[in-house]
């Protein structure tokens, strides 16, 4: 009887991720984390999710990529049907790990998550305060 030995899986977990962004978003308090996971597809498939936010209160939403896919992930952030802010801005072709925004009026808005290109991947998206106004 031989031993049999297994080849370790290098995959990034989402927890991983977690973490990950949890330090690139640095000096400010976790508050929730978004997995995203999204097949390839044209037009590039979203991932949407509802968010209640506070008024004067200053908001950091960082993204952080798995290494395990080729998918760049890009967050929106949507009050009704209106864009607020980014992280990946198409007229300079620069992608951002965090945005900080100021929410001036409390409500519901929308985090919208998709892949550049339309490619497939898997990401994190880290909702965190960064202090009050």
């Amino acid at each position: 009887m031989g031993v049999t030995y297994f080849n370790k899986v290098n995959a990034q977990s989402e927890e991983e991720l977690v973490q990950i962004c949890t330090m690139v978003a640095g000096d400010a308090e976790y508050l929730k984390d978004f997995r995203i996971k999204l097949d390839a597809g044209d037009p590039p498939p979203v991932q949407r999710f509802p968010i209640l936010l506070k008024k004067d209160i200053k908001y950091r939403f960082t993204v952080c990529n798995s290494k395990d896919y080729e998918g760049k992930v890009i967050l929106q952030l949507f009050d009704n049907n209106r864009q607020l802010a980014t992280t990946y801005i198409v007229a300079t072709g620069k992608d951002y790990p965090y945005i900080d925004w100021v929410c001036t009026k409390t409500g519901a808005y929308h985090l919208v998550y998709s892949f550049r290109d339309g490619k497939a991947g898997l990401a994190v998206g880290l909702l965190s305060m960064v202090g009050t106004m």
